[in-house]
């Protein structure tokens, strides 16, 4: 009766089950054991090309670059998130292009050890909405999108999403 009266019903939060009891559990029931995941950077190869609108990129193999300190979702991804009011910039490294957001590539390249390097061109956030990427991990593809969580804290500016881990991600 419960199921069909309409009060079950599959979205996208999780209901979190107790195996022993059979009964779902409330938030506050779960515990984590204590882990800790390094953070990683993760380049997602841009199919579209975007040499139209920015010709400084034509030949150039062409990544979105995102950081994540939750690399076990990046099976679960499938788009990518830039700020809408950001200045991005497309880092051209030994015939690579690398989109980030301009006021972390000094840094990011840093890190990636990545000497020689230039700007290429900058990107307008608005131009990588609905550019697709493709997944580093598996045949199938990453969309970009524009969303107001993305900061300039630490990272790349271009934040991964994999929507199925939680409301969060």
């Amino acid at each position: 009766r419960f199921y069909h009266n309409g009060s079950v019903y599959r979205s996208k939060k999780p209901i979190y089950w107790c195996n022993d009891c059979v009964t779902a559990l409330a938030e506050a029931e779960v515990e984590y054991a204590d882990h800790t995941s390094p953070s990683i950077y993760v380049a997602f190869p841009v199919t579209d090309d975007l040499s139209a609108k920015y010709p400084e990129l034509k030949g150039l193999e062409t990544y979105l670059v995102i950081w994540t300190t939750t690399p076990w979702t990046i099976p679960a991804n499938l788009a990518v998130a830039a700020h809408p009011d950001f200045e991005y910039v497309a880092v051209k490294h030994q015939g690579k292009a690398y989109i980030l957001a301009s006021r972390l590539a000094a840094l990011c390249m840093d890190i990636f050890g990545f000497e020689g390097w230039e700007i290429a061109t900058e990107i307008k956030p608005q131009d990588l909405e609905g550019v697709k990427a493709r997944h580093p991990l598996y045949d199938r593809e990453s969309v970009g999108v524009l969303a107001d969580y993305v900061t300039l804290e630490a990272g790349t500016g271009l934040v991964h999403t994999a929507p199925g881990h939680s409301r969060e991600d």
